[in-house]
């Protein structure tokens, strides 16, 4: 059978069920035309999910008794294989025998969502089986939720907000977290811009090339660096091949608009191969102009947001040597950008960043090992800030973030992953808005992350010792400074398809150069901002509880968490003003941060499924001493899905609450509702191997919507009424 009769059977819900008696060891899946990389395999009724490599392959536990297994394709069809007891090595050919289909009343065909890899976890395993609370957008719901920033693109995730800067730049803010608590990811390394020293600088992270965005909350993101204490937001993307295209070449290509700010999207991307040896190119470009908010405002008033233009292009090249040992390869990528600063309507940024990655993955090198996993992204970032036609500020920033990682097998029931990195960073702000002086950063780190799982109880934990120095170029003095952070979690599937977890974490983040030695104005931001050379290590202590349900019609995951910060470092507004600016002071306090996430689906049909989400998160100085800054409010809001042939529609609505919980000369912002909608159409046509035409309208009820958590939300009301049109195809 043809993968493509799989899809059709998996799109209209049964699950395709071929008993077969066979022993299992070594695991090996075909599909007729070759070996399939990617299909996630599972034992019914035990945790853990196996990734088959390029080789099609994957090692399964060997078991005394028969076994089930559930394979989910690449392409989302489902099997069943009944493996009998004994050892072995398998190959399934997924294209030899008929398939039968499961009739609508059998429990096998019981609605069910298909489950998710999150690779930012070195032991690969699917998202429902992982300690660390993670979200993953993927297929259609990462094409449905991109816009043009990273922020924007994943801001509707529980417990996940916006700084909102306009169109050009939004940075993620994590559990009330954002800056360098939050760290941007591509495939693992750093993307090394500049968008953590200010919110008005924009992340190269391009959501339009994206494949997958991985989110990754609480501190257990310690693999990634102990200052990641808000979480993690890892972009994978398709600029270095990791298999040869089946038929020697694929492609994907969208063209998008939106008329409310004269915005056209277009972006395609072409992967040619040859057995052993595959090439990559992609691009980008985007053109806005300002885009038009529900109601007036400012002075004079108008609708639209003066100064959100935007103009972006953005390509890249890449190459792998590929083979059953798995691949090597290389990517070059350069992205230019213009965009406007809302808050300063003759100022824009001019952004130009060329970056360098290096990407291996080793399938089983050595006796023991499981495979090697090597990362290298090397940035060449220059921004400019130009203010009535003369360069006022150019920021630049010369960065390598390099980490190597080796899985093992298990070692007295223990699995895990051993791992190292080293970050460089160089840093210099020139010119009238130079708010520090130039600084190199080094960071080494050491990490450790072992897993062991027993019946239906599973516990994993973590280690991380980092260490970094700061040269600065001032009379200020170096720092250096020692960071030590671990984690444990523990997971129990004390029913089927029921889990319970309890992570607990401590981590310690290293203070930035802009924390230590700021001192000079940042007009964008609204404020004169004043370093401490004198801050300590950041130590944070996270508790989380969470219970999950993931199978079944009904899924839904809630968690409930508290993060106490000793020493947590944040910008103190003073009250006093320099040349209209608001003086700020880097100091620390102990704080604390507490919420609760929430996200119930319930598949009422094969075709329908209807959602519940909300969020909230409160975060003030411990001990009396008030509310944080810019701490997002809380939200409910609920969603339906249909399918129905080749369409799909989707309508959501969700309640901004109004956050009165404001620091020191904060304002309140009110709430407001949104309501959005959509309807797609698509299919196969030839010579196109699928096809999508979209229509998305969002903020129907035209409310006027303020982001709190916006140094400049005054100035950036939410667009209006905006409907986009757009088409996306694959070869």
């Amino acid at each position: 059978m043809a993968l493509g009769r799989m899809a059709v059977a998996a799109a209209a819900g049964a699950l395709v069920s071929w008993p077969a008696m066979v022993s299992a060891r070594d695991l090996a899946v075909r599909d007729g035309t070759g070996p399939v990389a990617g299909a996630q395999v599972s034992i019914k009724g035990e945790r853990g999910t196996y990734v088959t490599d390029a080789a099609g392959t994957a090692r399964l536990p060997d078991r005394p008794d028969a076994t089930v297994l559930q394979i989910v394709m690449p392409g989302g069809a489902r099997l069943e294989r009944t493996l009998a007891a004994g050892t072995g090595a398998v190959t399934i050919d997924v294209a030899a025998p008929p398939p039968t289909p499961a009739t609508p009343s059998s429990p096998e065909s019981a609605p069910t969502l298909p489950p998710l890899q999150v690779t930012a976890n070195p032991l690969s395993r699917g998202i429902e089986d992982i300690a660390t609370p993670a979200t993953v957008l993927a297929g259609d719901a990462l094409r449905r939720q991109r816009q043009s920033s990273l922020g924007e693109t994943v801001k509707d995730v529980p417990g996940v907000a916006s700084t909102q800067f306009g169109p050009g730049a939004s940075r993620p803010i994590i559990r009330g977290m954002d800056g360098p608590r939050v760290r941007v990811l591509s495939d693992g390394v750093d993307v090394l811009d500049a968008a953590s020293v200010s919110p008005d600088h924009a992340v190269t992270s391009e959501p339009f090339l994206a494949r997958q965005i991985e989110i990754l909350k609480g501190p257990a993101t310690l693999l990634y660096g102990g200052g990641a204490i808000g979480g993690v937001v890892n972009v994978l993307d398709s600029r270095i091949p990791t298999k040869v295209p089946d038929k020697g070449y694929e492609g994907e290509g969208e063209l998008r608009g939106n008329p409310n700010s004269s915005e056209m999207t277009g972006m395609l991307g072409f992967t040619v191969g040859v057995p052993g040896v595959a090439l990559r190119l992609e691009g980008l470009h985007r053109l806005s102009d300002d885009y038009f908010t529900a109601k007036k405002f400012g002075d004079p008033p108008s609708r639209r947001v003066r100064n959100s233009f935007n103009d972006t292009t953005s390509w890249s090249t890449g190459a792998s040597w590929i083979g059953d040992w798995g691949y090597l390869g290389a990517a070059f990528s350069d992205q230019r950008s213009e965009y406007g600063i809302p808050s300063e309507e003759t100022t824009f940024i001019r952004m130009h960043s060329q970056r360098l990655d290096v990407r291996s993955e080793l399938v089983e090198p050595l006796p023991g090992i499981e495979k090697i996993r090597f990362r290298l992204g090397h940035v060449n970032y220059q921004h400019k800030e130009i203010e009535e036609s003369v360069v006022g500020t150019t920021f630049k920033n010369n960065g390598t973030d390099t980490r190597l990682e080796v899985v093992h097998d298990p070692i007295g029931g223990l699995k895990g992953v051993l791992g190292a990195s080293g970050f460089w960073r160089d840093f210099k702000a020139l010119g009238d808005e130079a708010f520090i002086a130039p600084t190199q950063t080094r960071n080494y780190a050491l990490f450790l992350l072992e897993r062991y799982s027993w019946d239906s109880f599973y516990i994993e934990g973590g280690l991380r010792y980092e260490w970094q120095h700061i040269d600065v170029r001032s009379d200020q003095p170096d720092r250096s400074h020692n960071g030590f952070s671990a984690s444990l979690g523990f997971m129990w599937d004390f029913t089927p398809g029921y889990t319970v977890g309890v992570t607990f974490s401590r981590s310690q983040r290293l203070p930035t150069a802009e924390e230590l030695y700021a001192d000079g104005p940042h007009v964008a931001t609204g404020q004169f901002e004043i370093g401490d050379p004198r801050l300590k290590v950041e130590t944070s202590h996270n508790l989380e509880l969470s219970l999950r349900k993931k199978t079944g019609a009904l899924q839904f995951g809630v968690s409930l968490y508290r993060n106490a910060v000793r020493d947590f470092i944040f910008a103190a507004d003073t009250g006093e003003v320099i040349d209209d600016l608001r003086v700020v002071n880097f100091r620390q306090q102990d704080a604390v941060f507490y919420g609760v996430e929430a996200d119930v689906k319930y598949a009422v049909t094969d075709a329908i499924d209807v959602s519940v989400f909300g969020d909230y998160v409160r975060a003030k100085i411990s001990h009396g001493g008030g509310n944080l800054p810019r701490i997002p409010p809380g939200r409910i809001g609920s969603r339906i899905d249909a399918r129905w042939d080749r369409w799909k529609a989707y309508v959501q609505y969700y309640h901004v609450f109004t956050q009165g919980d404001v620091a020191a000369f904060e304002t309140r912002t009110a709430g407001y509702d949104m309501l959005n909608a959509g309807v797609s159409f698509g299919g196969a046509l030839w010579p196109l191997s699928g096809y999508e035409l979209y229509l998305r309208a969002n903020n129907l009820l035209n409310q006027k919507a303020i982001v709190h958590t916006s140094f400049i939300k005054d100035s950036v009301p939410l667009p209006g009424i905006n409907v986009t049109l757009g088409a996306r195809f694959t070869f």
